[in-house]
């Protein structure tokens, strides 16, 4: 268990993001604010991210998986963040869209050690959350 919580600390530290233990998974909660423009209306929602890692190993990998949400324009600039970190992409990699006009929700997931799969997604939001301050 003593490993569960440090990696689960790391992993809090590298999002930015509260973590809660619960029946060795550990679930990240990391919220996002958007601005939405459809049909000449705009409204500003925080998002929660879902993000966990179970069953890790004694090898240090887990089974990771995400829910992103995404504006149309952050796609991809959030998905070439993924692919071009320095920390390559494991075999196991799969990601999935569901796509409406207004909003993309990406499902993530990998078998990796969760710093790599954190330290991933950190950068990614850090690209997005800088483009939509310009």
């Amino acid at each position: 268990m003593e490993q569960l919580e440090q990696v689960a600390e790391q992993v809090g530290i590298l999002l930015n993001s509260q973590v809660e233990l619960e029946a060795g998974e550990c679930l990240i909660k990391r919220k996002r604010t958007i601005n939405i423009s459809s049909y000449n209306k705009s409204f500003t929602c925080t998002l929660d991210h879902d993000i966990s890692f179970k069953n890790l190993k004694d090898s240090g990998k887990a089974l990771n998986q995400a829910e992103v949400f995404l504006l149309p324009g952050e796609l991809a600039s959030f998905v070439n963040a993924l692919h071009w970190h320095p920390i390559p992409l494991p075999n196991t990699y799969q990601h999935r869209m569901d796509i409406n006009p207004d909003i993309i929700c990406v499902y993530l997931s990998s078998e990796e050690p969760p710093e790599d799969f954190a330290a991933r997604l950190s950068v990614a939001f850090d690209i997005i959350e800088q483009s939509s301050l310009v």
